[in-house]
């Protein structure tokens, strides 16, 4: 019955995507844990894993179907293949990178009994052709007595030498080469998309802690602060822009390279990627070390890594927000500008290569933080007010793209400036950190503000990043980094970076892995490349 939920679930899911997103005052719990074991990216397409009764089959057998969508990112067309089927319901998982789609099914081959005959099938299917490139079988015991295995989780590392698959699950009996014993079993196998290595097994008779750890992996051609790290979706690598200077990080050679030099050195600038064409836009930022702020705006085409100017912003802003908007457009609110602090925004339209007014916010304001809802609308809160430096706002304003008008909402429980804020999948919005270590909830549906659960070394915060299944990351500028569950609504420990660290950047790459650029230790400049891997 739970198996039969599931993957009505995961239906669920993926009609609310392709209808343009999720109703999040209606998501389950379910749903998303559902959507998070058994969706993931591979080369701009995603990828689902579900499960059909195989037709005019008795008895029944099901069949588990490997879906591609369609999207603007993905470089092929829809399409479905079978990968393999079972007697009974399967449990499902999939995980994914560049290299390819894994995905894990427990096949029931056997007909007598419920507790016998169950074995857990692994395959790599390839991303354009969906094709089956490697066959492999967890069982438990031997020949036709083979003991149930009843889950197999999966999740990718990316190491320095490959990318290992995880299979994490229960059990029942012992699996060919195990070590110690339980009925809770890790497999690893490494380089799984790139070799037919055996996998290395543990057994215990608890649950064993998720494989999570940061990793220094590369490093950056410079050392870098204060600048952007953009996921370009064509091609799975990052932009990273600062200064003078820009390169691409390849987080599967784990490798990085200059790349085209951007028209103007900026730092505590904005990178927008642009869905339609693929492109960055970068805004603003402040020229050289002077502190003055710049208005003139610059794309990066990744097809020919070279840069060209777009129309600049009606006038100076650094420590400003972009956003990109539903429509394509990219809206701009507040900043440093010549002036002291504004208040003004805009929108860019690429289509036309122009900007436009979008009104006004209630005070002028720096380092705050904007958040797309599902509606549309745009949360902006908090930030630093130049004739109030000792008391930062506290307002919270929602910017309307289909009327172009600013509307106040319920005050935030406290000022914040440099501070961060993320979307939830529910639809609330967290707002973290600015020297606080406790945390608040907007609720958009009804306008109401909640505290959540106190981060440790919340006040320190620097980056959120939202992972597929929900949670949250949060690194801190003392090295250390918090994990959020919303299904238990508490913080746990996420590790370590390699130190101190301020100033750096965050950014969700297609595998699910975190990977964080540069930062400051001390004053001082890195070039550390960290990967979180959930």
């Amino acid at each position: 019955m739970s198996a039969l939920k599931f993957a009505a679930s995961l239906s669920v899911a993926i009609l609310m995507s392709a209808c343009g997103g999720p109703a999040p005052e209606d998501a389950s719990e379910l749903a998303t844990q559902s959507a998070a074991l058994t969706t993931a990216v591979s080369q701009g397409c995603t990828f689902s894993l579900s499960y059909l009764q195989a037709p005019m089959t008795f008895p029944p057998r099901y069949d588990a179907v490997v879906t591609r969508q369609a999207s603007a990112s993905c470089p092929w067309g829809q399409a479905s293949a079978v990968v393999g089927s079972s007697y009974s319901p399967p449990v499902l998982s999939l995980a994914a990178n560049d290299l390819g789609v894994a995905v894990s099914y427990t096949n029931k081959y056997s007909l007598s009994g419920s507790s016998v005959g169950v074995l857990l099938e692994l395959r790599h299917v390839a991303p354009d052709t969906l094709a089956v490139v490697r066959y492999a079988t967890l069982a438990a015991g031997q020949d036709y007595r083979h003991t149930p295995i009843y889950s197999g989780e999966l999740s990718l590392r990316t190491t320095s030498t490959g990318t290992a698959l995880i299979v994490q699950g229960t059990k029942s009996g012992v699996l060919a080469g195990e070590t110690g014993s339980g009925q809770y079993y890790t497999a690893i196998y490494p380089n799984f998309f790139t070799s037919t290595t055996s996998p290395t097994i543990t057994a215990s008779a608890q649950p064993q802690p998720q494989q999570v750890a940061w990793d220094v992996t590369g490093a950056l051609t410079v050392p870098r602060e204060s600048h952007t790290a953009t996921l370009l979706n064509s091609t799975s690598e990052v932009l990273v822009v600062g200064q003078g200077t820009a390169e691409i990080y390849n987080p599967y050679v784990h490798q990085s390279w200059p790349t085209g030099t951007p028209q103007f050195p900026r730092f505590k600038h904005a990178a927008t990627w642009l869905q339609a064409s693929g492109k960055v836009l970068v805004t603003g930022g402040f020229a050289g070390t002077g502190g003055v702020p710049r208005a003139s705006a610059e794309l990066y085409d990744a097809a020919t890594g070279t840069w060209s100017l777009a129309a600049p912003m009606s006038l100076p802003r650094a420590n400003h927000t972009a956003t990109l908007l539903d429509s394509g457009k990219v809206l701009v609110v507040g900043g440093n500008s010549t002036n002291g602090d504004t208040n003004t925004a805009e929108l860019y339209d690429p289509e036309t290569n122009t900007w436009s007014s979008a009104g006004e916010v209630y005070l002028p304001r720096s380092a705050h933080t904007a958040t797309l809802l599902y509606s549309g609308k745009v949360l902006v809160t908090g930030g630093n007010w130049q004739f109030l430096p000792s008391s930062h706002p506290q307002d919270a304003q929602l910017y309307d793209p289909e009327m172009n008008t600013w509307t106040t909402v319920g005050a935030m429980p406290r000022g914040r400036t440099n501070h961060l804020a993320h979307r939830l999948y529910s639809g609330s919005v967290m707002v973290l950190g600015g020297g606080y270590d406790q945390v608040d909830l907007y609720d958009p549906y009804n306008d109401l503000w909640t505290q959540g659960p106190t981060l440790p070394y919340g006040g320190l915060a620097v980056t959120v990043t939202i992972m597929y299944s929900g949670k949250l990351v949060v690194t801190h500028s003392n090295g250390q980094t918090s994990l959020y569950d919303p299904a238990t609504n508490a913080w746990s420990s996420a590790g370590v970076l390699s130190g101190p660290l301020q100033s750096h950047t965050a950014t969700l790459m297609h595998t699910g892995e975190v990977l964080v650029t540069g930062g400051s230790t001390n004053g001082t400049a890195t070039q550390t490349v960290q990967w979180y891997k959930p």
